[in-house]
């Protein structure tokens, strides 16, 4: 499996290189893809057949988010989960948050995986051995005294979640009450890996897709931290989930995410 890491890190250097030309040079240009927040960019497409076209082989097949799953693998077969990038929307308007992710999956089981920020180059990545961020084993920064104290990162509530559940405006101003800082980063991938590290205390997902958090949820697990989801089945196939730093309570924002799973 430490060999699905490095061959995944290995395909995700080039196009995060060309990643970080294209934002310096601050004219990325994206259109809508199902709507005014959820943007695409031509570079979303290029770098997800660059990414393809490194990681063919080994009998793989992809699932990826511009050109969907391939096809259901079979058992024992591996399957590449991709998101080109994570935060198109960050990318795009000149915020330095965005990712490539890539997941190694055997049987909806996450096996490696890697998250990669092009603008500093800092490269998260994980396999049976551990979590790793630039090649050294993550160490979490220590829990704060009190829960009160966290930084909670979350993109609750997204607009969509606001069209069909007004009362959810209500619930993101108990997170404002009762956490230390509340932020709004737009990478899923990102915003799990610094929950690894202890940056993030807590992660809130609403309405996620595989390819946001199967890299990055397993980078947490395997640096000692928590993904918990209200349903059965593979982690990263929930649509919710709440996301513990290493050494991180829950039983502050647990009553919040039980009401967010009822919306």
């Amino acid at each position: 499996m430490s060999n699905l890491r490095t061959l995944a890190l290995q395909a995700a250097r080039e196009p995060a290189a060309l990643l970080a030309e294209a934002f310096a040079s601050g004219t990325v240009v994206a259109e809508t893809k199902t709507n005014r927040h959820d943007l695409v960019s031509a570079w979303d497409h290029r770098v997800e057949e660059m990414l393809k076209t490194s990681l063919t082989g080994h009998d793989a097949v992809f699932w990826g988010e511009e050109t969907g799953r391939q096809s259901p693998a079979r058992s024992g077969q591996l399957e590449w989960i991709i998101d080109p990038i994570d935060g198109t929307s960050n990318f795009v308007h000149g915020y330095p948050m965005f990712s490539i992710s890539i997941a190694a999956a055997i049987d909806n089981a996450v096996v490696a995986g890697v998250v990669v920020n092009p603008v500093t180059g800092t490269e998260y990545s994980a396999d049976a051995s551990g979590a790793y961020c630039n090649g050294e084993r993550i160490v979490a920064r220590p829990a704060p005294a009190h829960e009160a104290q966290y930084n909670l990162i979350t993109s609750f509530p997204a607009a969509e979640v606001l069209h069909r559940a007004p009362d959810a405006s209500t619930l993101f101003g108990d997170l404002v009450t009762n956490f230390a800082t509340v932020r709004r980063i737009v990478s899923g991938a990102l915003e799990l890996c610094h929950a690894a590290c202890g940056i993030a205390d807590v992660v809130l997902g609403v309405d996620t897709q595989p390819w946001d958090v199967a890299a990055g949820s397993y980078i947490l697990h395997q640096a000692g931290g928590r993904y918990i989801t209200a349903v059965d089945g593979p982690p990263h196939l929930a649509r919710h989930y709440l996301a513990l730093a290493p050494d991180r309570s829950s039983e502050g924002i647990a009553p919040v995410f039980e009401a967010i799973h009822r919306l």
